[in-house]
């Protein structure tokens, strides 16, 4: 699944809610535009607000879309896989990406408020978050 990474990484980051590309994305933007055209599912457009009061309601829209596309959550310990939903949560914070294997290991592929679109090592994009995953089935 990694080949389709490339294009991706290097955008900016769309400071508009939901922003879902060609040119810059939101961290759930870039969800939903890559399941669109890589595996031909349409996810509901949800504007992620990243603080920590909005948190609950945006992980219930982003499951709601996973659940509505035949993908059911990883149960804890289970190995990431390559095209997983990935939903990363703090006290402070919610964010979202994709599971890619890709250089020799396993990194993340997610839109950041600092950087844009990158391609992160798995280690440095959870650390110090709680991990959910979700797969199609």
């Amino acid at each position: 699944m990694s080949g389709w990474v490339a294009p991706y990484v290097g955008l900016p980051y769309a400071a508009d809610p939901g922003g879902d590309g060609p040119e810059a994305f939101s961290c759930w933007g870039l969800v939903r535009h890559v399941f669109l055209h890589v595996h031909g599912i349409l996810f509901a457009k949800v504007a992620v607000d990243e603080a920590a009061p909005s948190s609950p309601a945006n992980a219930r829209a982003i499951l709601a879309c996973a659940r509505a596309a035949a993908m059911h959550r990883v149960p804890e310990g289970t190995p990431p896989a390559d095209g997983d939903i990935l939903i990363l949560r703090s006290r402070v914070r919610l964010h979202c990406g994709l599971v890619v294997r890709a250089n020799g290991g396993l990194r993340v592929l997610h839109a950041a408020h600092d950087v844009g679109v990158v391609l992160e090592h798995w280690r440095d994009a959870v650390a110090g978050m709680s991990v959910e995953l979700w797969r199609r089935a």
